[in-house]
Order: structure tokens, then sequence, then C-alpha cells
């Protein structure tokens, strides 16, 4: 009970976002699992053994008691079983809630390029340095980049923002 109210908690400070040293508290409870799990499935093949051998003898009470052993056993390895896949769901929710905050990231590293990508476009254009450009020797041709540059940030801003990526 202990192990699984441990995971419980565990379950409820993954969903409130405290990530802090997840994973080493979580392969701590697996370890401990894992030995749970070893110790109570040999404790089940001792407990399937003395039965085996009370019935050989004939012995029926002896049998029972041993069969009454052998189940509980196996019910407490069930748990343990249970309580190990129930780990492993809390890690793959771990990676889950890892992967949506990467995903978060990268979607607003992509608006951040694609707003600047064709302003960098611009500025490499027009610092190539020929002279038979059209705007350099037009006198509003420096105002009309710049206007044409925020036109460009302004509506691809405004298209983020209504399919809600900003």
């Amino acid at each position: 009970q202990q192990y699984e109210e441990k995971l419980t908690q565990m379950e409820e400070m993954l969903l409130d976002g405290e990530l802090k040293d997840f994973n080493r508290s979580l392969l701590e409870v697996r370890k401990d699992l894992s030995a749970l799990s070893a110790y109570y499935e040999q404790l089940s093949d001792v407990g399937e053994t003395l039965q085996q051998n009370a019935a050989e003898l004939g012995d029926e009470q002896d049998k029972f008691l041993f069969g009454l052993y052998y189940e509980r056993a196996e019910r407490l390895y069930a748990m343990v079983q249970n309580l190990k896949e129930y780990s492993m769901q809390l890690r793959e929710m771990h990676q889950t809630q890892i992967d949506i905050r990467q995903n978060e990231i990268m979607k607003i590293l992509t608006v951040v390029t694609t707003i600047f990508m064709p302003l960098t476009l611009i500025a490499g254009w027009y610092g190539m340095n020929f002279s038979y450009m059209p705007e350099i020797r037009w006198k509003y041709g420096y105002p009309a980049v710049i206007l044409v540059s925020v036109v460009i940030a302004a509506v691809l801003i405004w298209k983020f923002k209504k399919k809600r990526w900003l």
C-alpha cells in the first residue's frame, strides 16, 4: 500500500507540473518493486512446492494450509506486478509531458523563424551592394523597404494569432 500511495503522490506531482527528480524517484520505486517481485515469486514457488509435497504425503491439512500460503504469495506477486505496470504508465506520462513542452517550444521557435525569414531575405538582398537596384536611387526606397518589412511581419503575426499559434 505504501508503494501505491507513493506512486499516486508522484502522479499528482506530475499532473501539477512538478517534474524535479521525477525519474530518480520513479527509478527507486521500480527497483524496490523489482526486489519485491522477485521475493514474492520465490515465496510463491516455495508455497507451491510445499503444497505438492503435502499432497504427495497425503496430509490434507498441510496441503490446505500450504495452498493458502501459495495463494497469498501469488496475490502479493500479482499486486506488485500491477504496481510495476502503474510505474511504467507514470514514466510514459512523464515522457508525454516532456514531449508536450518540447512541442510548445518548437512551435514558438518555428513562429519566430517564419516571421524573421522574409526579413532576413530582404536584408540579404539589400546588403549585396548592387548599383542597379531601382529602390537604391529612389528617394523613398529606404522607407518603402521598411514599410514592406513591417507589413510582412504584421501579416505573419496576424495569421499566427488567428491560428492561435502565438
